[in-house]
């Protein structure tokens, strides 16, 4: 038998005497009738940017002196990043008679990614130090938009926002951050995007891809440039599917890919302006050539467009599982592109022209 990819995201294999649980896991605990004593043993600087709502904080340093603030016959969740001080945190409570401690596998991180993409993450970038990254899913439509932000610059920019800007806005206004900019990886046909409601409320620019048909007022990207963000950068790459105005946006170890990388298969080139040689062109020529490592971040996720339930992935996984990046020749790549997909959507004209005006 092949042998199975291994998981995206490997993080250490905790230690048989130390008890942990799963991202899913503890969701479902959360959502029961009894749920479990969050702790967050990270020092201050990370929680500032993320945590698990109603948790408790004792740094992993003060645990020793403070554990009698903790009930010892309830039972308790220790998280942390990915999950190493965590386990250090669990075992110190076992040896102190916590008897229901266990450890949060894979940390805030990794329950972020698989079990609720509206928990914050931040990264850490060469240039800027921290950059916090919320995804905001969309159930009805299967979109992914997403919120980076500079904590230290108090700047954000928002990435293929829904037509219900509410959740966006109370989000700025919790971390107090100022958007900079609105972008959209490409002309959106499945859904009605937020970007002329979110221009109006904020007066942030909107900012598409060079060869964008688009109306409304708007800003430029093309190949090689760079969009600003507090103290960091976004890189800009042209990777056109069935829109020629299709962005890819790097930053740190993320790829924002749009339509053009899916999770699992890649965008249809059946729709629009199309063409699978330049899809091909774009995932061989450009994305497949950035770090093994680097995060899959796309526009659409989950079973409304025949994809996994995830929200992330790793380059390196993709080239591993993809079905659209395991196949043999450009040939075989065309072939896949132009056979068996389902009927255009009905509505795929009106709302381009609506998301265009």
């Amino acid at each position: 038998m092949p042998k199975a990819p291994s998981h995206p995201y490997p993080y250490p294999v905790p230690s048989p005497r130390i008890p942990v649980i799963s991202p899913i896991e503890l969701r479902a605990l959360l959502e029961g009738p009894d749920p479990p004593i969050l702790l967050d043993v990270r020092p201050m600087a990370g929680r500032k940017l993320s945590h698990l709502p109603g948790d408790r904080h004792i740094p992993l340093s003060e645990l020793g002196t403070r554990y009698a603030e903790l009930p010892s016959d309830r039972a308790i969740v220790v998280y942390c990043q990915f999950g190493a001080r965590a386990r250090q945190a669990v075992e110190l409570l076992l040896a102190r008679g916590f008897t229901q401690g266990m450890a949060l596998e894979g940390g805030l991180d990794e329950y972020s990614r698989v079990a609720d993409p509206s928990i914050p993450r931040y990264w850490l970038t060469p240039q800027a130090g921290e950059l916090v990254l919320r995804q905001f899913p969309r159930a009805d439509s299967g979109c992914l938009a997403y919120l980076v932000g500079d904590p230290v610059e108090g700047e954000a920019v928002l990435i293929d926002p829904g037509i219900d800007v509410v959740p966006y806005l109370q989000a700025l206004s919790d971390a107090q951050w100022k958007l900079r900019a609105i972008v959209e990886t490409h002309t959106h046909a499945d859904h009605l995007a937020g970007h002329h409601e979110l221009y109006h409320r904020t007066g942030a620019p909107i900012v598409v891809g060079i060869r964008s048909p688009a109306a409304y007022p708007h800003r430029t990207l093309a190949e090689g440039e760079a969009l600003t963000i507090g103290l960091d950068e976004m890189e800009v790459l042209e990777t056109p599917v069935h829109t020629r105005d299709h962005l890819t946006l790097r930053v740190g170890q993320g790829a924002f890919t749009g339509y053009t990388l899916l999770i699992g298969s890649c965008g249809r080139t059946d729709l629009g302006d199309g063409d699978p040689d330049l899809l091909y062109q774009s995932l061989t020529e450009k994305i497949l050539r950035l770090p093994d490592e680097t995060e899959v971040l796309p526009a659409h996720y989950g079973r409304r467009h025949a994809l996994p339930d995830r929200y992330v992935s790793t380059l390196g996984f993709e080239k591993a599982t993809n079905e659209a990046l395991r196949l043999s020749s450009r040939t075989a790549f065309r072939r896949y592109m132009t056979e068996g997909w389902p009927p255009k959507p009905t509505d795929f004209d009106q709302i381009v022209a609506a998301n265009l005006a």
